[in-house]
């Protein structure tokens, strides 16, 4: 079975609980004051301002019209781009003028370039430049992590005196058959 099933079944349920309530609720915490219960008034006190509140009744909702779309001549969803731009890629013979022409066109920002943002994925940059704290340039900070933990900034250099002493105070010679402490 599907899982919309046992949603549905689930808010079927809730409803069912939440109508018994606004039905039966006052009069189950009367019947408990009859049988004397403790503290029933403050109770019954909430019930009745809980049931006042759902039989108040609702403003009807506000229909909004649909808005009247006007076709227009240009529905394109980029801005026009510069001649000196286009001349990259159409005016040149050479090896190489798409690779320039994109270089050029990835210059300008996204709001420079395109009306409206085409994808949900665009909100996170766009309109970048109003933003009242500077973007941080990210592969700077990792490039000079990498640069001053990484990297050597000297050549090789020979082990220290203190790594070539063992840690112990004897220095032995051991071999197969024997081992001579000196």
């Amino acid at each position: 079975m599907s899982h919309a099933f046992y949603a549905d079944a689930e808010n079927r349920s809730k409803r069912r609980n939440r109508l018994w309530y606004q039905e039966n609720l006052l009069q189950v915490l009367r019947a408990a004051k009859e049988k004397q219960v403790r503290e029933i008034d403050v109770s019954i006190a909430i019930a009745e301002k809980l049931m006042n509140k759902l039989n108040e009744p609702v403003d009807k909702p506000i229909v909004v019209p649909l808005r009247e779309l006007i076709p227009a001549k240009d529905d394109s969803l980029m801005k026009p781009i510069e001649p000196e731009v286009l001349d990259l890629l159409y005016g040149s013979t050479e090896k190489g003028a798409a690779e320039r022409y994109m270089k050029a066109r990835n210059k300008k920002s996204p709001e420079d370039k395109y009306f409206f943002r085409i994808s949900s994925n665009w909100d996170y940059g766009w309109q970048q430049k109003q933003s009242r704290i500077p973007a941080r340039d990210v592969n700077r900070g990792r490039c000079a992590i990498l640069r001053d933990t990484f990297y050597r900034k000297n050549n090789l250099a020979p082990d220290l005196p203190h790594y070539s002493q063992p840690a112990g105070g004897e220095v032995s010679i051991c071999s197969e058959y024997s081992c001579n402490f000196n």
